[in-house]
């Protein structure tokens, strides 16, 4: 199997992917209604198809792994410039390619983590739809990036050209346990 293939297009992370709606899903008939290949970009990693489909067909899923899912913190990676500005409270917002709801770690790094990596935790309570190519300049700030031009050349670097369609996630922050916060 070729382990380069990352996300839904792989195959060992599509059954993964599909054997968690067969345990989640509320009955066999709903889960008939969602077209996997058209609903979820093989682009998605596992967390994020279950995100989405979490948002997206909100009423599918057992009651019990939706308490579940959303009390349990999971983790998202923000570059290091954006740490201070989100512990300080000055971003409000992160576009993301897929809707985020609950709670997360804050880490800086996927693979390099240390004891003391989730100093932050956030959680997120609205999420909009929106298009890369009409975001404002005030909108762009709301994310710690100076315009929406530079917002626009990131997105670019991330998710390639055109850029997909994006969600707007607003979140605050829960609990800071940065240094300042752990001397105290």
């Amino acid at each position: 199997m070729n382990r380069s293939l990352r996300g839904l297009s792989n195959p060992s992370n599509l059954k993964r992917f599909r054997n968690w709606m067969d345990r989640n899903c509320v009955s066999e008939d709903r889960l008939k209604e969602i077209d996997v290949e058209a609903e979820f970009g093989k682009d998605l990693s596992y967390n994020e198809a279950i995100e989405l489909a979490i948002n997206k067909f909100p009423t599918f899923w057992k009651v019990e792994y939706l308490k579940e899912y959303e009390q349990r913190p999971k983790q998202i990676i923000f570059v290091r410039d954006l740490l201070e500005k989100i512990s300080a409270g000055t971003i409000q917002v992160t576009y993301r390619k897929t809707p985020k709801i609950g709670t997360y770690y804050v880490i800086e790094n996927r693979f390099k983590q240390k004891a003391n990596s989730s100093k932050l935790l956030i959680e997120f309570y609205q999420t909009d739809r929106v298009d890369a190519y009409e975001l404002t300049d005030e909108e762009a700030r709301l994310a710690g990036i100076e315009s929406a031009e530079e917002i626009r050349a990131l997105f670019e670097r991330w998710y390639g050209t055109p850029i997909p369609p994006l969600y707007r996630n607003w979140f605050r922050v829960k609990e800071d346990l940065s240094p300042k916060e752990i001397a105290a």
